[in-house]
């Protein structure tokens, strides 16, 4: 079949897909919504710095980690130990600040990729030849299958198309798929009822970053990490790289979304940079540079459902796709990781599964399409 193999959604996942698929011959069609590559990871800087900060994911697992582990170095990528050397900060309820005198170590240490970890997404496309084509600005609305194909209606901002493909991975989040994609035929009531109940990781959440001239919290005997029951932000820590060139503090912001949605971000940047100042001293008051990214404003990561933050970290599994689309449509993305649930880690581990079964699915197919021969006696 002459249609190409569709892959939805250019974020980790999607693209170490598209990757796979290149490395094996195949010529792959990788459509994004966003005007980005990438996805939920996103790292960014002030214009003039060389070290992103990241306002998605930030750390891996060296040991724990063997697919990000082995990536990282085979793209040439640097890393690093997230810095924790020094007193740690907790912030109680009633504003009284407590200092611990070692912060808390992770056993294995968690790293961090050299330039943000939007350097990872960016390092696996630029592996991607003329096989792979990459169309930003492009969202499926609807799938319907075929005799031999899947019918994909799609929108980009000329207007609405459709375009035939001969498999399909889609690694968009379960409940954006279930809310926001219409399937024909329709797939059970339990089964979308089940993928609007899958949580989307750190859909939920929102990331506060400031840069400042230096990293005075070391110079004070202080690691940067800190946890906080008053907030905005619950949990801080270092975010400067590993050179010391740039110094920077981030934390996850504890507010719920629906109180960071009705004050707006400048009103809550000012409030982060307020409990900087309260934990960290007065020199935090002055950042070089500032960001939040809420994940919970942004309708290509967030579902409806996703508007109540996570306490805790959900328990993945793979969706299962029903009997008609099982030989056309497969899942990817990190939610389908039965290993590595929310993690960079299980994006890669999804994408490897999914072009695993597509691949075997053509193989069976071609085996059954190959004419019989006999050999001569």
């Amino acid at each position: 079949m002459s249609h190409p193999i569709v892959v939805v959604g250019a974020g980790l996942s999607g693209l170490y897909a598209s990757w796979l698929l290149q490395q094996s011959g195949h010529r792959v069609w990788l459509i994004e919504a966003r005007d980005r590559i990438g996805g939920r990871v996103l790292s960014q800087a002030p214009s003039d710095a060389a070290h992103r900060l990241d306002l998605g994911p930030s750390w891996f697992w060296p040991g724990m980690n063997p697919r990000i582990e082995k990536l990282v170095k085979q793209l040439g990528l640097g890393s690093f130990p997230q810095h924790s050397r020094g007193a740690a900060i907790v912030e109680g309820q009633d504003g009284k600040i407590h200092k611990y005198q070692s912060s808390w170590e992770q056993s294995p240490s968690s790293y961090r990729i050299a330039g943000g970890t939007q350097s990872l997404v960016e390092a696996i496309r630029a592996q991607l030849d003329d096989s792979v084509h990459i169309q930003l600005q492009t969202q499926v609305r609807s799938m319907k299958l075929r005799p031999h194909a899947v019918e994909l209606t799609l929108q980009d901002p000329n207007g609405e198309w459709t375009q035939l493909a001969a498999q399909v991975i889609v690694t968009v989040p379960p409940r954006l798929l279930a809310q926001d994609m219409a399937l024909e035929p329709a797939w059970p009531d339990a089964l979308r009822q089940d993928m609007r109940s899958t949580p989307t990781w750190m859909a939920g959440q929102a990331k506060f970053v400031a840069t400042y001239p230096k990293a005075f919290w070391r110079e004070a005997g202080l690691s940067g990490d800190g946890m906080s029951h008053r907030g905005p932000m619950s949990e801080i820590h270092d975010a400067s790289d590993a050179t010391g060139q740039v110094a920077a503090l981030f934390g996850f912001v504890g507010a719920s979304p629906s109180y960071r949605a009705g004050i707006g971000q400048q009103a809550l940047q000012r409030q982060a940079i307020a409990q900087l100042v309260r934990l960290f001293g007065p020199e935090a008051a002055q950042p070089l540079w500032s960001a939040v990214q809420d994940w919970a404003q942004e309708p290509l990561t967030a579902a409806k459902d996703d508007l109540r933050p996570l306490s805790y970290h959900p328990m993945y599994e793979a969706a299962p796709v029903p009997a008609a689309w099982s030989q056309r449509l497969w899942l990817a993305g990190t939610e389908q990781s039965p290993n590595y649930g929310g993690y960079l880690e299980g994006a890669l581990e999804a994408a490897e599964i999914a072009v695993s079964h597509l691949q075997r699915s053509l193989q069976e197919g071609a085996l059954k399409r190959a004419p019989l021969t006999h050999e001569m006696e």
